[in-house]
């Protein structure tokens, strides 16, 4: 047997016009497989928001304005907001965020009085940004229980 020759069909690599050409489609098949693995995590989030409480953390991250989402956390301060609506601060193990709570749900959280720092609650509402400052976001609170 003597030395192995290119088999006829097949260019040598270094000369062949080609070559760049796939190289260019690989690198480009490679950029967009590393787009969408990036844009992969928000896409999951995205369709599990709905699914269950998420650490605040993951909201923070995450969420975008008009999302609905799901959160659970200890009252750490307590503000009144505008009209009949306190402003609370919930924090859990992976951060914090503000979450305003409208009367109707104080009632039902604790008899129509102020929140409680300490009491550990569950609350569902929409992520958006405060009324007159575009940069704080939070919850605007639809759905509050008391975790026990």
């Amino acid at each position: 047997r003597g030395p192995l020759k290119a088999s006829a069909g097949h260019a040598d690599p270094e000369k062949s016009p080609h070559l760049g050409q796939g190289n260019l489609m690989r690198t480009a098949l490679l950029v967009a497989i590393a787009c969408l693995s990036l844009a992969a995590p928000s896409a999951a989030w995205k369709g599990e928001r709905l699914s269950g409480v998420r650490p605040i953390a993951e909201v923070n991250t995450h969420a975008e304005s008009g999302d609905h989402v799901t959160v659970e956390g200890t009252i750490t301060d307590v503000k009144t907001g505008s009209g009949s609506r306190f402003v609370v601060t919930l924090k859990d193990a992976t951060g914090s965020v503000l979450v305003r709570v409208p009367e109707h749900l104080l009632r039902k959280l604790n008899g129509g009085r102020q929140p409680e720092v300490g009491r550990r609650v569950r609350v569902s509402g929409e992520w958006g940004h405060a009324y007159l400052d575009k940069n704080v976001w939070g919850i605007h609170a639809q759905h509050a229980e008391r975790i026990e």
